[in-house]
This record gives C-alpha cells, structure tokens and sequence, in this order.
C-alpha cells in the first residue's frame, strides 16, 4: 500500500494515455497504474522524440484492476510490451509473466551499475533478471526540533542508538492533566493510519534473514527477529501501550498526521515525505538522519523500487528494451526528476546512481541522506514466493506483541508455520510451472 501511494504519484510523469499514434513506427504498448489526467507522462514523450522509429503507446489503468488485467493479458498471450509496476518481481516471473532480460544485459553491456545494487535483489529470481528498476524510495529518521529545544535535547543530534532513542522517547513524551499522552515522542510501528512495513527494518539491523538461503525455509523465530521485536515491545510497554495506543487512533491523515501536526516527536518516514512536510506542515522545523541502530548492529533501510520489465508474449520485446534503455540512462532519469520537482510531486528519487547523486538531486532538502543510504538497502521482497502472506502474517504477529497478547517468540513461531504453509504451496507451483514449460518447449521443437 505504500508503494502504491507513493507509485500512483511517481507514474504520473511516466504514464498518460496517447492519442496520436504514427503508423510509420514499431508501436510499444505500456501499461502503468494511472496517473491524474492533467499530467503528461513526459519520459514516452521524449523517448518518442528521440527517434522515428519506436513509438510507446503509455496507457494507465487503475491501480485496483492492473494486476488482474496483467494476469488475463499474460493468459491471454497478448499481454503489453512492456509494464511498470512496483513490489515483488518473483511474483510475475514464477507464473511466467515477465521475459528475463539477462540476455538483452550481456548483448548490449547494459551496465547494472549505473541502477543501486540494493534494488536490483527485488528484479532477480532463480539467477536470472527479470526487470529493470527505474524509480527508488527508502526510510529515514524524522524528529522534530522544536520538541527537542523544550524537552532540554540538543535539536541538532537526533538519537543515534536504540537505547538513545528510548530515552529520547520517554523525555520526549508528555501527558495531559487526565493522564492521556498530548504529545508522544516516539510510537514504535507508527507510519500512517494504514499499515506499514517499518518494523522489519529493526531486526535487520541485528542481521536478521527471513528465509533459508535456498529460498525454501522460513526463519521467522531467527533470534535476531525475536530480539528486535521484544525491544520493540518492551518500549511500547514502557511509554505506555493503551494510552499510546489511544493516542495513536486518534491521528489522522494530512495536517492530522501525528507528526505533521506536532503531536509526534519522532517517526521513522519515506523518503517522499518531505514533499508532505512541505504540504501540510510547511514551517515545521524538523531534521533527517539515518536510522538509529542497536549496540553492535550494522545500519539498514528498506529500499523499494519501480521496475520496468517486458512481458512474456511482448510482439516487440526488442524494441521494448530499448525504452528499457533509454529511461534508466542518466540524464533521463535527471530531467524526470527535475520534472517531478518542478511539478511538486511527491515521489521516488532516481534509480541511477548518477542522476541520484547530481548536483540538481542533492540540492533537494535532505535528500543527501536518502542517498547515502542505498547502500545499506534492502529489499522489501524478503520472503519472493510468499511476499504477500509474508507481510500479512508479520504484521498480525507485530501487533499482537505490541498489544501484549502474545511474547514474541510466539507469535513469530505462529506467523512462521503460516508463511512456511504459502510458501510451499508457491514452490509446489513453480516445480509444476517449470515442468510444463519443459514439456511445452519439447513439443514446439519436434
């Protein structure tokens, strides 16, 4: 869900249906979730003035169908030329939907390294490439100055420690005169009113891994998940779970967001969120870091991507990569993202290290942290074939633990025999798939 907020803004420059399509060029079909009918989807438009040969028809269709309408397009075997999504690519390419582009990578030496090493783990199934990220978003700390100047903290230097950022949170926290909490300085898990994935962010830190290396064994209950996750409780209890769980209810979105109204303190947030900052709390004085990490853990973020890839059954894949091509080189990604500035969006920030890194980029408030950070990404697709039930059953498991309903080392087990049971049915249908695949290419070629 938050990476469908933040797509449905991100695509707007990148998709718009056309009018016009010339009957002199090889016409490239994409499909993307819609964006608002007065933008122009600018990156197809100068690819399509960049040469007359390749046309890109954009079409968007809406965010609540495009999955299903993908689907029946790929059963169908007419399916787009090329689709632009975000999330779990294993998803598309285990069922077959998605050409792997590995060979299109080696022919034309396609560098990867110009795209952050973190986002390229959410392109990448069984060994082999299956899309090409175009757009990225990660985490970073927020806190807000003024709160820190009142509560005698130095506005400057945010917590940098697990435990800092517990005692931040109890200085940090007041009550009114019946008790309830007016102003909360830290709320472990709060993003939004809709859920978030956040939490996980913690126990990577502490090196946690959610699944086995050969991608067939769920490690849920791993110690470093069950530690992460028991401080995080620990620290709910100590501000004190059901007045900060009323006081959590009573937020809102827009200027009644927690920390876009100065009730919260601190918060861990998306990168796209100064652009709300900006919106709903334009003289806040805040400040950005890189999230706080526990005694002997290593930094981290979540890094989610927009991918571009070319469907299986594409009638012009060739041509479809060169698109692929085009909106990943540098000075695209650039004027797109001066693009999304100038128009005031709220969005990801370049996949391209250069472009991410320009001076134009950089000068964007905060954005140098964000940046910074891809190197310590990691992806959201932490369990490939059970992406959906991963997020699903963690999150139930989280908030029973923050409820005190359950220890941790319980409800993790629980959320692991859950994830395992997906998972192996995934893996059932991956061997199936691939054996009717085998069966299909033997027939073809006698």
């Amino acid at each position: 869900m938050i990476l469908g907020a933040l797509c449905i803004t991100w695509l707007m420059v990148f998709v718009r249906p056309e009018k016009d399509v010339p009957n002199d060029r090889i016409v490239v079909s994409l499909w993307q979730v819609t964006g608002a009918e007065d933008m122009e989807a600018v990156v197809p438009k100068w690819f399509n003035e960049s040469q007359d040969r390749i046309y890109v028809k954009a079409t968007g269709l809406p965010f609540l169908e495009i999955e299903q309408k993908f689907l029946t397009s790929s059963v169908g075997n007419f399916p787009p030329d090329l689709f632009e999504y975000f999330g779990s690519v294993a998803q598309w390419s285990t069922r077959g939907a998605l050409l792997p582009v590995d060979e299109f990578i080696k022919r034309d030496g396609y560098d990867r390294s110009i795209i952050f090493q973190a986002l390229w783990d959410e392109m990448m199934w069984d060994g082999r490439t299956y899309a090409v990220p175009t757009g990225a978003a990660n985490e970073a700390f927020y806190w807000n100055k003024d709160h820190f100047r009142k509560a005698g903290l130095d506005p400057e230097r945010p917590p940098a420690t697990w435990d800092e950022l517990e005692k931040y949170a109890i200085k940090l926290t007041t009550h009114a005169r019946d008790g309830s909490i007016e102003q909360a300085g830290y709320i472990p898990g709060y993003w939004s009113p809709f859920p978030t994935p956040l939490f996980l962010t913690w126990p990577i830190q502490k090196g946690a891994r959610f699944v086995s290396e050969d991608g067939k064994h769920v490690k849920l209950s791993a110690p470093a998940n069950i530690e992460a996750l028991e401080w995080e409780a620990k620290l709910f209890e100590k501000l004190g779970r059901d007045k900060l769980i009323l006081k959590r209810a009573s937020f809102g979105y827009g200027s009644q967001h927690g920390f876009l109204s100065s009730q919260l303190s601190m918060i861990v947030q998306k990168s796209s969120f100064i652009q709300e900052l900006g919106k709903f709390a334009p003289h806040l004085d805040y400040g950005v870091s890189p999230l706080p990490i526990p005694q002997g853990g290593k930094p981290a973020v979540m890094a989610g991507p927009v991918w571009i890839g070319i469907p299986s059954g594409s009638r012009n894949p060739e041509a479809a990569w060169e698109y692929v091509k085009f909106c990943t080189r540098a000075d695209i990604q650039l004027r797109a993202a001066e693009y999304t500035a100038d128009k005031h969006l709220g969005s990801f920030f370049p996949a391209n290290i250069e472009a991410a890194n320009s001076p134009f980029q950089m000068s964007l408030p905060h954005m140098e942290v964000f940046v910074r950070s891809m190197q310590w990404g990691h992806s959201f697709t932490v369990v490939p074939l059970a992406h959906t039930q991963f997020w699903r059953a963690y999150q139930e498991a989280w908030d029973r633990v923050m409820r005190g309903d359950k220890t941790a080392a319980e409800a993790l087990r629980q959320a692991e025999r859950t994830v395992q049971m997906a998972l192996d049915e995934q893996l059932a249908y991956n061997d199936y798939y691939r054996e009717y695949l085998a069966k299909r290419k033997k027939i073809t070629t006698q």
